[in-house]
């Protein structure tokens, strides 16, 4: 192998990964990482299935879809957690987000610990959301370049007020201290991260000549930090990976500038060589 992979099992696999840990721990090699369970609370915008408190604005009788039962989704999640794994779940829209909140909040008043909740994707959130995500420590794991084909979609499919209140909040969650991590979502769309960094700082949809939600959008310093370390810590991995630091793996690469405004400039910055373990991978 010659990338590194941190895995999630399905969340109703618990007690298999569990016993899984306890005999090989999480760290199966240098490559593969057992990092915890996984689980969906909604489904998706593009599909009219994320899960809100108001009705869809082309629908207005759907509210979205709730995939997994809630009771079923909080006596796992309280299972998992005893057991000692790290749980991811998806969520979307701002009641989905709001539900995955409420559950992780009364799991983590079994005794604290370095829990690392995670929710996936953290698209739409209700008003008061993003300062849940930093007030009770969840990461959000969020994808920039599903912005790209949700703002034209969001602002049909919510409405333009909700859309441009609560959708992406990227300097909001950094605000209100909440751990971001940024990435791809591949294969559903590209992996290059330097596309991912330039959308996170300029949220500039196709076709159109302002950002989207300008006040969204975040410092090259910041989104390298929430590709980088931040990724990093979301997967209990920072003492390995994430920085250029003495005892860590030497997986790094080599930029064509270091100049920030290079960065918003499509084209302007691309990847000279990359290094995996210290050893030149690319080209």
């Amino acid at each position: 192998m010659r990338i590194r992979v941190c895995l999630f099992f399905p969340l109703e696999t618990w007690s298999s990964l569990a016993d899984l840990i306890k005999k090989t721990g999480h760290a199966v090699s240098n490559w593969v990482y057992l990092g915890g369970v996984k689980a969906f609370a909604d489904g998706s915008l593009g599909s009219n299935s994320a899960l809100f408190h108001e009705p869809y604005a082309d629908e207005p009788d759907n509210y979205g879809l709730q995939v997994t039962e809630i009771e079923s989704l909080f006596n796992m999640t309280m299972a998992s957690d005893k057991s000692g794994l790290q749980v991811a779940i998806h969520a979307i829209g701002d009641r989905a987000n709001d539900l995955v909140l409420d559950i992780y909040k009364s799991v983590a008043t079994t005794g604290m610990r370095d829990r690392r909740f995670r929710i996936e994707h953290a698209q739409h959130l209700a008003p008061g959301a993003a300062v849940r995500f930093g007030d009770q420590g969840i990461v959000a794991s969020v994808q920039p370049q599903h912005l790209l084909g949700d703002a034209d979609s969001a602002i049909k499919k919510l409405g333009m007020d909700r859309a441009e209140k609560g959708s992406y909040l990227f300097w909001s969650l950094l605000a209100s201290n909440a751990k971001l991590a940024l990435g791809s979502d591949w294969p559903v769309v590209d992996i290059n991260p330097l596309h991912d960094i330039r959308i996170s700082m300029k949220r500039m949809p196709p076709g159109w000549d302002k950002a989207w939600i300008q006040s969204e959008r975040i410092s090259l310093a910041d989104a390298l930090i929430a590709h980088t370390i931040s990724a990093a810590h979301a997967c209990f991995l920072e003492n390995d990976l994430g920085s250029l630091s003495q005892g860590k793996l030497a997986d790094f690469v080599i930029l064509s500038t270091d100049l920030w405004e290079d960065f918003a400039a499509e084209g302007s910055a691309f990847i000279e060589a990359t290094y995996v373990s210290g050893v030149q991978a690319y080209p």
